[in-house]
């Protein structure tokens, strides 16, 4: 069972789909996009920032109502 999204992986999805298909960052990995969204999240306004923490509130209780008995447990490296 996947955990609910955060509000910084909903924005970095948002982003992405804006430009997975521009030229401009074909050469980027994953790493250095994740990197370059980071910081456009920290430089957001607030009102960017309340809107993305009430879209994963609502996914938040999506995710409870569909796996009620959810808990994270994370799975230790060997």
């Amino acid at each position: 069972i996947p955990r609910p999204p955060n509000p910084f992986i909903l924005y970095r999805k948002d982003r992405w789909h804006s430009v997975k298909n521009d030229p401009r960052h074909a050469d980027l990995r994953q790493a250095d996009l994740s990197k370059v969204f980071g910081d456009a999240w920290r430089a957001e306004s607030e009102v960017v920032k309340l809107e993305y923490q009430r879209r994963a509130a609502e996914c938040k209780a999506e995710h409870t109502r569909l796996y009620p008995d959810y808990k994270y447990a994370p799975q230790q490296k060997k």
